[in-house]
């Protein structure tokens, strides 16, 4: 499957660039921060990669300067040729926040699982392992917005893709 190969190339290239770029952050122990994304997603399975988008929500609480706990949900609608086909999916992991200036670049990793139906698929649910990257704009200290990608792999010959822009709230931070 190369059209998986290239999309995981491109974000271990991200990543490795961000934390190449790492500085020391100013996040506050004990903040708290409310994401909602939205953006195009795909997934691979054998004989399937279908287009699609996905709605996120996360949750993140500053553990130290530069890390913090993440709890991430998402759902997707795909276009398969069988009829749509959806997706859920949830993780827990950490990330870290390479700077708080205005621009904040990220990177996280986690666990967690997607499950997919619909369509021409049984629905099944696989463990996947996740890294993303993104970059935040603080438009004040309690509200950014920025871009992320993420890649999640099945642990198996599949991945999943997504790639979009999100909005933040933090609050805890005095």
């Amino acid at each position: 499957m190369p059209a998986v190969h290239s999309p995981l190339r491109a974000a271990a290239a991200a990543l490795t660039a961000l934390a190449a770029a790492a500085a020391p952050a100013a996040a506050d122990e004990g903040e708290s921060a409310l994401s909602a994304s939205a953006g195009y997603a795909s997934f691979a399975v054998p004989e399937h990669e279908p287009p699609g988008g996905a709605l996120g929500l996360e949750y993140e609480r500053g553990i130290g300067a530069d890390l913090w706990i993440r709890a991430a949900a998402a759902g997707g609608l795909y276009a398969t040729d069988g009829g749509p086909s959806w997706s859920g999916q949830g993780t827990l992991g950490l990330t870290y926040v390479v700077d708080i200036l205005k621009y904040v670049p990220y990177l996280h990793a986690g666990v967690g699982a997607v499950m997919l139906g619909g369509g021409p698929l049984e629905t099944e649910l696989h463990p996947v392992a996740e890294i993303g990257a993104g970059l935040d704009v603080l438009v004040r200290r309690g509200l950014s917005y920025g871009i992320f990608i993420r890649v999640a792999s099945f642990l198996d010959d599949s991945a999943f893709v997504s790639g979009g822009a999100r909005v933040t709230w933090r609050w805890g931070f005095f």
